[in-house]
């Protein structure tokens, strides 16, 4: 088990050597003799270091840190609003994930409920591929829809989309104001893959 050690510890094995020209010659070194009470001294410093440097070991965890928090905050990019695990040793241990279930789980747990069906992109395949539509250096992207259920998502607060309604429409209002779904766009902008394209439609029940 680890042992950080004590004064007392050090001054054992900092002490002079058994004898008389040591004053050490009764019984061992001694922390009543002159030259003990100057090694007790080194000893005190030797053990503040010691202290200190197994003071750092417990920062190398995230979960026995304490004087290092800041540091851990700026290497892990928190606090952050879209951060899908604001909690830092949550962050620490996330392994990620690549599949429907993970992000409706993640979504969930910010206040989101979502469901997705993931859409292949279409590639140089035999029935898939079209004349003339190829171009150079594009890459092929894979497609995920994520359907947004609004009436089970306690996060969204807004209003449900707006339709128009005869006799109460009136020129230059807009036709529909889709709801604002702005904080679960950037959550999943945060753990969905980079080359993963996603088309979200919305919902109430």
């Amino acid at each position: 088990m680890f042992r950080c050690a004590t004064k007392d510890d050090l001054f054992d094995r900092v002490a002079l050597p058994r004898g008389r020209a040591w004053q050490t010659h009764e019984g061992g070194p001694s922390q009543a003799t002159t030259f003990g009470q100057f090694w007790l001294a080194a000893a005190e410093v030797f053990a503040f270091v010691a202290k200190r440097a197994c003071d750092l070991r417990s920062e190398f965890w995230c979960a026995t840190h304490s004087e290092t928090h800041d540091q851990w905050m700026v290497e892990y990019g928190l606090p952050d609003a879209c951060d899908p695990f604001p909690d830092l040793c949550i962050k620490v241990a996330a392994i990620g994930g690549t599949r429907c279930e993970y992000y409706a789980a993640i979504a969930a747990r910010a206040g989101w409920s979502i469901a997705c069906i993931e859409m292949k992109g279409c590639g140089a395949r035999a029935g898939c591929a079209r004349a003339g539509a190829a171009q150079p250096g594009r890459r092929i992207s894979g497609l995920l829809k994520i359907i947004v259920d609004l009436a089970a998502s306690p996060a969204y607060a807004g209003p449900g989309s707006q339709v128009p309604r005869a006799g109460r429409f009136r020129p230059g209002w807009r036709l529909g104001c889709p709801p604002d779904i702005g904080p679960l766009k950037c959550l999943l902008a945060r753990i969905v893959h980079a080359e993963i394209e996603i088309i979200y439609e919305v919902t109430n029940g």
